[in-house]
């Protein structure tokens, strides 16, 4: 009973609760509405793009975010509506095929092949490598019988050693292993560059093999390599007795520089490189001497079997002469196959220079040579530059002690042909006997503006192409010279010398 009374106590409150609300108000239909904002991503104008555009029919949708999305909406307009879930993943799809066909016609495996060069450079520059060779061994000719071997590692080992033996073009071996002096410099904690000397090579035609011998805790390090030295011109008058590719200027264009290598060592096989200079663009960047020139002559096996004849640019010029990279030469001289090679530095406007060129033009050796060679990087005739730099800034006035004090010295004493780069295309002039030859093919931007006008170019030839010079010393005294289009193979320039040393 008493439960009873209370539950209907409690209704009774109720009822009583809702007597005493009060009335609700009346709508008013002046009252304006509240606008709850549309995101951004609902409309397709936000940073989200339309990836998140709503299809919810409550949302107002925004005009398009942009004229790109315009034109990917009208694109795939052909698409029906209820299938636009679709249009974005085919959109990336269509992008991918079309960089994938853009990179087969571009060479993707040169692209590929750079791009694995900087890879690689990054992994030792973050010193996550085991010890091991940054860089492989490259050779450099010093004289008639030394020849430098430097290669780069990302840790020190003390007792790195070096040994080579020869064997004769008639099969004969030298079996005594001579040792070559090595010694190393560490930039930094990842770049130790190694340098050993081959010094006291046969004087007769040979190949030499060497091998460098790490610790025996180390002996996968262990690597061994073969070149050709070919300090004298065998008696062989049917036939080639040397070949040198020629070079010059690869600085900043790692992928034109590999289309250059591919296509001299795919046609060609070469027993010395010339280089006529700039080989990386910034000499004081490690990383430009490890992707720009290192990387590239490894890939194709020339730095390691075969040697370079080397002259320094303006871009690969070490002010304190140190040369790490390259060796510590400036100007010298050598005989190779019958010709005298004279390698000059345009860097250093010198006396002592002077004198030492007056000297080596006056010395047997270059009087006996079938050929007299001058390697310069910057040429007497510069003739296309940038108009501005070369007045301007006054590079036009860069090596001109060549032309000034140098060419009358070459004229007197029976030059036979100069090689020189900085000039980023290819010519061929001629000065009485004497022939002008410009390498500067091998990678660099051309240079197209002609900013001098000098005679010696009048009855030669100028090719605005990149390219590489196949050089041929035969038997019976003739220098053939012969200049490729990279590009497509084809020949640019050629011409031939006849010694004109006395028998």
């Amino acid at each position: 009973m008493s439960s009873y009374n209370a539950s209907k106590t409690g209704m009774s409150t109720q009822h009583q609760r809702r007597q005493s609300m009060p009335a609700p108000a009346p709508i008013s239909t002046n009252v304006a509405p509240t606008i709850i904002a549309t995101p951004p991503s609902a409309t397709g104008s936000g940073p989200l793009g339309s990836r998140f555009h709503s299809r919810h029919p409550m949302m107002i949708h925004g005009p398009a975010s942009n004229r790109i999305s315009d034109w990917i909406e009208q694109a795939l307009s052909f698409i029906p509506r209820r299938r636009r879930q679709i249009r974005y993943p085919f959109v990336l799809f269509l992008g991918l095929y079309a960089l994938f066909v853009y990179l087969y016609f571009q060479d993707a495996s040169t692209w590929s092949v750079v791009a694995g060069f900087k890879l690689k450079n990054m992994m030792f520059n973050w010193d996550v490598k085991r010890c091991s060779y940054r860089k492989d061994p490259v050779l450099f000719v010093k004289d008639s019988s030394t020849v430098l071997v430097i290669w780069e590692m990302n840790c020190k080992l003390p007792d790195m050693g070096l040994t080579w033996v020869s064997t004769t073009a008639h099969g004969q071996v030298n079996l005594d292993k001579t040792s070559g002096s090595t010694t190393f410099t560490a930039l930094d904690k990842t770049h130790v560059v190694y340098t050993a000397t081959l010094s006291g090579m046969p004087t007769v035609n040979s190949n030499v093999t060497y091998s460098i011998d790490p610790p025996r805790a180390m002996s996968h390090l262990y690597r061994t390599y073969t070149f050709s030295h070919l300090p004298n011109p065998p008696l062989l008058a049917d036939r080639e007795i040397a070949r040198f590719g020629a070079i010059s200027d690869n600085q900043c264009e790692v992928a034109q520089f590999l289309k250059v290598l591919k296509s001299m060592t795919e046609h060609h096989k070469i027993d010395y490189l010339i280089h006529a200079g700039d080989a990386v663009q910034d000499y004081d960047s490690l990383d430009n001497w490890q992707t720009d020139f290192a990387s590239p002559l490894s890939y194709f096996k020339i730095g390691q079997t075969t040697p370079l004849i080397y002259t320094h640019g303006n871009h690969d010029y070490d002010r304190q002469g140190l040369y790490h990279y390259t060796g510590k030469r400036t100007w010298h001289a050598y005989t190779i196959a019958g010709v005298r090679f004279i390698v000059l530095d345009s860097n250093i406007d010198s006396r002592e220079q002077d004198a030492w060129l007056e000297q080596e033009l006056e010395s047997e050796a270059s009087k006996q040579a079938w050929f007299r060679l001058i390697l310069v990087h910057i040429s007497p005739y510069t003739q296309y530059w940038e108009k501005g730099a070369w007045e301007d800034k006054g590079e036009k006035y860069w090596g001109s002690f060549v032309r000034t004090r140098y060419v009358s010295l070459f004229q007197q004493h029976n030059v036979d042909l100069v090689i020189s780069g900085h000039q980023h295309n290819y010519m061929r002039g001629q000065d009485d006997h004497l022939v002008y030859t410009i390498i500067g093919g091998a990678g660099g931007q051309l240079d197209t503006e002609q900013v001098e006008d000098y005679p010696v170019w009048t009855s030669g030839k100028t090719k605005l192409r990149h390219h590489y010079v196949l050089m041929k010393i035969t038997g019976d005294r003739r220098l053939i010279w012969e200049a490729y289009d990279s590009e497509c193979g084809a020949r640019l320039d050629a011409f031939v010398l006849h010694s004109r040393t006395e028998a």
